[in-house]
């Protein structure tokens, strides 16, 4: 802005602008722009200060600085009269936070007819502080010399706070994600990427200068198949970009710097608009040590299913060649008890040797059933099942021996109700759990069976005994094979193999199995299987 001339009547001032975009034109000019000369008279001086006095903060000083006009809005904000600001310096609300080299350089600019623009800092009377843009003109008398200093300044202190908030903000979120351990990365509408952390460029091999200003996709080739072309159908992040709609995948391929597949975790949002075009924050994470850990995992399960097998085969085998020697010390040991020559002691000794003939017999049975099960040989006839029938079978086969321990049954009446299950493998599983109820129940005990519906789709089948119980302890043992609970030297035989072949039973039939109990009280057996469609309606 060139020169503003005055005369003492008169303010010959070069004013083009409205009054409303004065400001505006002001800061729109480059600092030290010589100002313009055009003249206005006192009345046109005074409607153009009243108008600028209602929008910003405007004072005039001499040519030393003396403040001599002061505006309501100066007064309002500093906390000053103008009978506290009309003559003094403007360094009364010099805040001190600027260097000097601001303020020599804003009064050398000034002092040489040149108009000053800047941002500066304000102290109030109470020492707060106040922000203002603000725009300084020189006024010059006949010999082109300053004799006074207009200055119109806009309070920003309020846009400064925000602009300050936003600030640390972005230095908060910048630290965290550099700190944060998974990759980040931004990318414009165009899939040009704009941001990227540390952990990204490590995790990819690159360099900040590789990946700014790229195109994202022919950077890392997102693609679900570590041996397919990547293409921009299926990336995430484009099709992002396409719909603004977030995605979310827990396995799929970025590629290095070297070539080399990166397995990770995505997560695609969406930033911007429709209207101003999608942009996008892609967060990954790397799944290079899960994808080990599976793959050992997976080995560790096919090596151990091998050497089950191979266990099972070895149980299959070993017990055939077992039962055939058996099956003949029993055919004998029968012949020698239907010798009318015995004398008493001989009969009691072959009764020993069939008694455990049998018992071995017993146990290559299960061990055989077990290595079967455990090989998925078992065939099973899934079909609907009688649940009254089924219990009322059951108790003929272990009444005779309930009967000899002085044990009685308690049943509920008729349930009606229909089991999906293989007959015979339920049968079985049902007989094993009733005849532990009464070898291990106390003498003249009872063995109480109770029917539980389990949601709408399954029952549950108790098999209570009033025996000695079990610590809690020891419960997760009960289910595993050869397992007897330290009875081995009891009175009560037992392969220790009937509990773990009726859990596999039970499973493959799509049911649980489980236990309770009460040391001192006794233990609840329980067997949980699916019922007929039929019975759920």
């Amino acid at each position: 802005m060139s020169a503003l001339n005055t005369l003492p009547a008169t303010f010959p001032v070069t004013i083009f602008w409205k009054v409303d975009s004065m400001h505006n034109d002001l800061n729109g000019k480059a600092r030290n722009h010589p100002a313009r000369a055009l003249t206005l008279d006192n009345s046109r001086y005074d409607q153009l200060r009243l108008a600028i006095d209602k929008h910003a903060i405007v004072s005039a000083t001499d040519k030393f600085g003396t403040i001599v006009e002061a505006n309501d809005t100066f007064c309002s904000i500093s906390g000053y009269s103008r009978e506290e600001l009309i003559g003094k310096n403007h360094r009364i609300v010099k805040s001190g936070i600027h260097p000097d080299s601001l303020y020599r350089e804003m009064w050398a600019t000034i002092t040489s007819g040149n108009v000053w623009q800047g941002t500066v800092c304000n102290r109030k009377k109470d020492g707060g502080y106040y922000w203002v843009e603000a725009t300084i003109v020189p006024i010059l008398d006949e010999q082109g010399q300053p004799w006074r200093y207009i200055s119109i300044r806009t309070d920003i202190t309020e846009l400064k706070q925000a602009h300050e908030q936003l600030e640390q903000e972005l230095v908060r979120t910048q630290a965290l994600l550099e700190a944060l351990g998974e990759g980040v990365l931004g990318v414009d509408h165009s899939g040009t990427c704009t941001f990227i952390n540390p952990a990204a460029l490590a995790m990819l091999g690159y360099d900040q200068e590789q990946v700014l200003g790229k195109d994202s996709h022919q950077l890392f080739r997102c693609t679900f198949d570590r041996n397919s072309q990547a293409t921009e159908m299926e990336c995430p992040v484009i099709n992002t970009l396409r719909d603004g709609i977030s995605r979310k995948t827990d396995d799929i391929y970025l590629f290095r710097n070297d070539g080399t597949p990166l397995p990770v975790s995505l997560s695609v949002s969406p930033i911007g608009s429709m209207d101003a075009g999608w942009g996008a924050v892609a967060v990954f994470h790397d799944l290079t040590s899960r994808k080990a850990m599976e793959a050992g995992l997976i080995a560790a399960r096919d090596e151990a299913q091998s050497a089950n097998r191979a266990k099972s085969r070895f149980l299959s085998n070993m017990t055939h060649e077992l039962k055939t020697p058996l099956n003949a010390i029993l055919g004998f040991g029968q012949l020698l008890e239907a010798d009318p020559a015995l004398n008493p002691d001989q009969y009691d000794s072959v009764m020993e040797i069939t008694n455990a003939g049998r018992h071995l017999l017993d146990l290559v049975n299960e061990v055989l059933d077990l290595a079967k099960i455990e090989s998925g040989c078992p065939s099973l006839k899934i079909t609907s099942v009688s649940l009254d029938e089924l219990v009322n079978e059951c108790l003929a086969l272990t009444q005779p021996l309930a009967a000899s321990r002085g044990i009685c049954f308690m049943v509920p009446t008729d349930s009606g109700c229909l089991l999906r299950a293989d007959r015979i493998r339920m049968k079985q599983a049902l007989v094993n759990l009733l005849s532990n109820a009464v070898k291990y129940n106390s003498s003249n005990g009872q063995v109480r069976l109770e029917y539980e519906l389990c949601g709408e789709r399954h029952i549950r089948i108790h098999v209570l005994d009033s025996g000695a119980g079990i610590a809690a302890e020891r419960l997760p043992e009960l289910f595993q094979p050869f397992q007897r609970l330290g009875q081995e030297l009891g009175e009560v035989e037992g392969t220790g193999i009937g509990l773990a072949i009726t859990k596999k039973l039970i499973e493959a039939m799509g049911g649980r199995v489980g236990v309770a109990s009460t040391p001192g009280k006794g233990s609840d057996f329980w067997l949980e299987l699916p019922l007929q469609p039929e019975e759920i309606d």
